[in-house]
């Protein structure tokens, strides 16, 4: 599946469960892993737990390689590792605190 397709599936599955504040970053030329990066954010740990877990689901079903998921013990900041996409679904605090955007802030958004 091509990148474009893989970073579709993962914003519609984030926007139909009311993510919220939803960030695409192309990080090929910075990570030899990655391709992209999704961040969004959750209401509440629940909600976080839900939106991983439905993007963990929906890959599944659509033949994605889901490699791990990691943070579901307190789902303030779970992470969805899709080979090619990682994803970042946190609550607003953790969000706020940790600020992982700026660490990729060099990349291109992929919403460009």
């Amino acid at each position: 599946m091509k990148l474009e397709d893989q970073l579709k599936v993962v914003t519609e599955t984030i926007e139909e469960l009311k993510g919220e504040d939803i960030i695409t970053l192309k990080v090929l030329e910075q990570s030899a892993d990655i391709e992209a990066i999704v961040i969004a954010t959750g209401r509440s740990t629940q909600h976080v737990r839900g939106i991983a877990n439905n993007i963990k689901i929906e890959a599944k079903r659509l033949g994605m390689k889901v490699v791990g998921v990691e943070g579901t013990e307190t789902s303030h900041w779970i992470l969805v590792d899709l080979a090619e996409v990682v994803v970042h679904v946190m609550t607003e605090k953790t969000r706020e605190f940790y600020k992982i955007e700026k660490l990729w802030s060099s990349s291109e958004s992929a919403n460009d």
